[in-house]
């Protein structure tokens, strides 16, 4: 009786002053919704974001703009040039009429690193994954002149050229890498890059969490997705959608520019369990056209009937929230074991190297 006494004492003690603790039971499956934390959860994220690097690729382009001349002999005014075999566009130019220009601009995104070497030289040698799309754009651009519909007409008005390319890195610690592609696949989005990193320079490390399976997530699961939108490295989460496409999957996450590339981890069991899953493609887009007044028109004018001529019909592509594309797990393995002999020549030793042998070298 005496020990039946002491228990409901203790049972009234935690009921009256011990903090309430929701646990789940390890059930060997990814979680749902937000994971339980056991242990240093903040360390787990920590060594997520030290193998996370921000990409910067900027093209250069020289751009060459056209001015035809748009009346006839006689000085009436034309709704497309004439025709003119000597005009490098085929139609009558004014007499100054090109202008060549030189402009760049850079795409921003997240790349995983996966591989560290040391090597004979000052240099680390680093293997990284990224999309494919984040390196690459048209070599060539053409715009054409567009009729009063608005329709595109076969009259050249602007070609761009690709001149250049420049490609690096940036770390956790804010510090630049020089990188080169090493190889692409743009149907699977994906692309191998090789970093040169100074010995003394800390990060980044090789991914050291384990790989998970796609094939073992199920609808709902919860993962996060690390990237780096408005230049910054960010973190977000969502629920996972499966496809019938077993290369990829979904998630109802807020992606924006930055995150593709970036990886994609499950929690099996709790945090800090961390399990790599995929990596982020993008999220997809919805195609708008607006009416847009010309920029000289001042806020709040009163659209009169000859300030309708300055209106234009602009397309305009925007991102639809909560629907990120997701490159499985798999699909990234394959990528990157059929990539041996393209690591081979940009000295990377596939052999001996712990990291790589994770992914099944």
């Amino acid at each position: 009786m005496q020990n039946l006494y002491r228990l409901i004492a203790i049972a009234l003690l935690c009921f009256g002053g011990c903090a309430a603790q929701y646990v789940l039971a390890p059930d060997g499956e990814y979680d749902y919704r937000v994971p339980i934390g056991r242990g240093d959860a903040r360390a787990g994220f920590e060594t997520l974001f030290a193998s996370t690097v921000k990409v910067v690729w900027t093209p250069q382009y020289t751009n060459i703009f056209y001015t035809h001349d748009m009346r006839n002999d006689r000085g009436l005014l034309l709704h497309l040039p004439l025709r003119d075999e000597n005009s490098p566009t085929g139609y009558r130019l004014l007499r100054n009429g090109i202008r060549e220009t030189v402009d760049s601009y850079s795409k921003v995104g997240t790349a995983l690193v996966i591989s560290r070497q040391s090597v004979a030289n000052q240099y680390n040698v680093a293997v990284a994954l990224t999309n494919a799309h984040l390196v690459t754009a048209p070599d060539t651009i053409r715009y054409f002149m567009r009729d009063a519909r608005g329709m595109e007409t076969k009259v050249l008005e602007r070609i761009s050229i690709k001149t250049s390319t420049s490609l690096h890195v940036v770390n956790r610690d804010g510090e630049r890498i020089s990188a080169k592609i090493v190889r692409l696949d743009p149907e699977a989005d994906l692309s191998l890059l090789k970093l040169n990193i100074p010995h003394l320079m800390k990060k980044p490390w090789p991914f050291l969490l384990r790989l998970g399976k796609t094939s073992d997530l199920q609808w709902g699961n919860f993962v996060y997705i690390a990237g780096h939108p408005k230049n910054k490295m960010h973190l977000t989460a969502g629920t996972v959608s499966l496809d019938e496409d077993k290369d990829r999957f979904f998630v109802d996450a807020p992606i924006r520019a930055g995150y593709s590339g970036g990886p994609v981890v499950a929690v099996r069991d709790g945090l800090p369990n961390f399990e790599l899953v995929g990596l982020c493609r993008g999220a997809t887009t919805e195609t708008f056209r607006l009416l847009v007044p010309h920029h000289r028109l001042n806020e709040g004018a009163t659209l009169s009937p000859d300030l309708l001529g300055h209106i234009s019909v602009e397309e305009r592509e925007v991102v639809e929230p909560g629907l990120g594309i997701i490159v499985s797990i798999e699909a990234v393995k394959r990528f990157l074991l059929d990539s041996r002999d393209s690591l081979r020549e940009n000295g990377v030793d596939i052999k001996t190297d712990a990291a790589l042998r994770m992914w099944g070298f």
